[in-house]
């Protein structure tokens, strides 16, 4: 029987041994890790050290693993920069699993075709890619220190999750990626200092920091831009009485998530930062007492902002000159920052509602003051308002939506230059209530507006009567305020403030003018009607008696005849003469005797003549009053 020709080697058996020749003639005799890592790149596979249990695969305990997982770090730096190694590394790149690398590992200004895997190991040094170009880069696992990579270029993605760790920065300053970052379930520790640092940054795709990602220091974003979204959901950023999570000026297409159990502990900013689609905070915890919980001054936000579902803050929140094309949700949202703001919206602009309801609760100052918002603002249903200032000066708002049980106490409401369009549905409309509404202002001054701006909605609305009461409360109002001082206020002023204003309804309820007018006449000719047939009312020309015959039967045909309600009105209005007051007066000398002081005694003329007096001068005063009333009627 003839040999059989010697098998031909595959070409993955080739670059195997070309790899190990090259590797023995860089680093001499090579062990058995060394071996195993060399082969398994060469052929295209990954290489495993792992034992298959797990709590002795923990890179935790790395140290004490035997030397068989050992690698050391300049052998990954070696497949990376030799350009005969690099030739023989396959498409899949350097992959390690299990294995505990010994030392720094080098790898800065290094242009790499392939990706670099390592689950599940441990790195014992830094990790530096500075400016590095590199297929992508997954770590999923790996228990590190510092991460250098400011500049690096990944084509693909960048995966610190699954239980990655690292104790130092991650710095990803400017770098580009050309997936996503994902850090889910990724711990990041640099308590005091910079846990994630990626300024700059430019990812295409999305960002995850979430699914029990936590980070023990800052995690810096400003700058950055994210092709899809940013998701912190559950993920935790603890960096107490600092910066937890920074990201001024970042720019991401797509959504903000930083809900579902996230957590922070220390400041949230997002200064100028520009979202694509919506803020989510739903579920979130921002906890930095004494200071700023979420920051988002000059926010741009295309859709909406949730900040509900036992969103719970304590610290202030900021959103002071954010714009928000969709809604500003707060729905049984928390905002707790005792004597201080809570929520601090000055000059935000929402294109369509603000709802703070459904249980919503703040322990401090609510401020809207500036704002715009297009559509509805809803106060209801609000969880303990009375712990709550609500600063609504200047703001404009379309559908004003609020109820009695959920305003703040006395003096907790600012309303100075609020404008509004319409009063919601089931908000109160009518006078008594909202005159409540109205003295939950601040005692120290007289601020017309709110009264004036509530009038003329209620009046658009046909509620009229309703708008008249609340221009009759606003006199009341100023007169309360002028009179507390009345120093320099002249004393007609006087009068008007604390007496006549008051019974005709400072000139915008004529009706209650009217009546008033005419029970005074109706007075008048009861008692002078009376007063004649006593005999009391007497003609005051002395020509129309007979010669002897004084007080005898007038001569009818050359004086006028009495009558009793025509003398009440021309006694009581100044310019008429009906030909009654001239000529009839009550005889004070006349009529039953009521009391005696000697020379002098009080008979009912007496008295007549008394009321007489009192019915003239409340013509001469409401008279002028009822023209002044009936002049604003006329213009309205």
């Amino acid at each position: 029987m003839t040999d059989e020709p010697d098998k031909k080697p595959t070409a993955a058996e080739e670059r195997v041994a070309k790899l190990l020749k090259l590797a023995e003639r860089e680093f001499g005799e090579l062990k058995e890790p060394e071996i195993k890592l060399f082969r398994a790149v060469a052929a295209g596979k990954d290489v495993d050290y792992r034992t298959g249990n797990a709590a002795d695969d923990d890179p935790a305990g790395a140290d004490d693993w035997p030397k068989g997982r050992a690698l050391r770090a300049d052998r990954i730096e070696w497949l990376c920069t030799d350009s005969e190694a690099t030739a023989l590394v396959t498409h899949r790149g350097v992959w390690i699993t299990g294995a505990r690398i010994e030392g720094d590992i080098d790898l800065k200004f290094i242009r790499m075709p392939f990706p670099i895997v390592i689950f599940g190991s441990a790195i014992r040094g830094k990790f530096d890619l500075t400016e590095a170009e590199v297929a992508g880069l997954y770590l999923d696992g790996t228990h590190t220190g510092s991460i250098i990579a400011g500049g690096v270029k990944v084509k693909g993605s960048v995966l610190l999750r699954k239980k990655f760790s690292a104790i130092g920065e991650v710095r990803l300053h400017g770098a580009s990626i050309g997936g996503n970052l994902e850090c889910g379930g990724g711990r990041f520790i640099n308590e005091g200092a910079y846990a994630l640092n990626a300024g700059g940054m430019k990812v295409l795709g999305s960002v995850f920091l979430r699914d029990g990602f936590e980070a023990r220091g800052e995690v810096r974003l400003p700058g950055a831009s994210i092709g899809g979204n940013l998701e912190c959901k559950g993920g935790r950023f603890i960096n107490k009485k600092a910066r937890a999570l920074s990201a001024d000026g970042l720019n991401v297409v797509g959504d903000v998530c930083l809900n579902e159990g996230f957590r922070s502990e220390g400041e949230v900013r997002l200064l100028g930062a520009s979202i694509g689609g919506n803020l989510d905070c739903n579920d979130g915890r921002f906890i930095n007492e004494g200071g700023y919980a979420l920051n988002a001054d000059g926010l741009k936000v295309k859709g909406d902002v949730f900040l509900r579902n036992c969103f719970e803050a304590r610290g202030e929140v900021r959103l002071p000159g954010a714009s928000i094309d969709g809604d500003l949700d707060c729905d049984n949202g928390r905002f707790i920052n005792e004597g201080a703001y809570a929520l601090n919206a000055g000059r935000m602009k929402v294109v369509g509602s603000a709802f703070l309801r459904n249980r919503f609760r703040a322990e401090g100052l609510v401020s809207l003051v500036d704002a715009t918002i297009i559509r509805y603002f809803e106060w209801m249903d609000v969880d303990s308002p009375e712990k709550a200032t609500l600063d609504l000066r200047s703001a404009e708002i379309g559908t004003l939506w609020d109820e009695e049980k959920s305003w703040p106490s006395e003096g907790n409401l600012q309303l100075n230059g609020l404008i509004y369009t319409k009063i919601g549905d089931e908000s109160p409309t009518d006078a008594k209530t909202r005159k409540k509404w109205l003295r939950l202002q601040p005692d120290d001054r007289f601020r017309p507006q709110p009264y004036e701006q509530l009038a003329e909605v209620l009046k658009k609305e046909g509620h009229e009567d309703d708008a008249k009461r609340i221009l009759t409360e606003k006199a009341k109002a100023k007169a309360k305020h002028m009179t507390l001082s009345l120093r320099g206020v002249k004393w007609w002023n006087r009068l008007w403030l604390r007496y006549l204003g008051r019974i005709i309804g400072y000139g915008y309820r004529l009706a209650k003018e009217i009546k008033f007018v005419l029970a005074i006449l109706l007075i008048g000719w009861f008692f002078f009607g009376v007063g004649y047939e006593m005999g009391i009312v007497t003609p005051s020309r002395e020509w129309i008696y007979p010669a002897g015959r004084v007080n005898s039967e007038r001569v009818v045909e050359k004086y006028p005849v009495f009558y009793a309600p025509l003398y009440s009105l021309d006694m009581f209005i100044p310019i008429l003469d009906l030909k009654q007051a001239d000529y009839f007066l009550p005889d004070a000398a006349r009529g039953g005797r009521l009391l005696d002081f000697g020379k002098y005694e009080l008979r009912t003329g007496g008295l007549l003549m008394g009321y007489m007096w009192f019915h003239i001068l409340s013509g001469w005063v409401l008279t002028p009053l009822f023209v002044v009333g009936l002049t604003r009627v006329i213009r309205s």
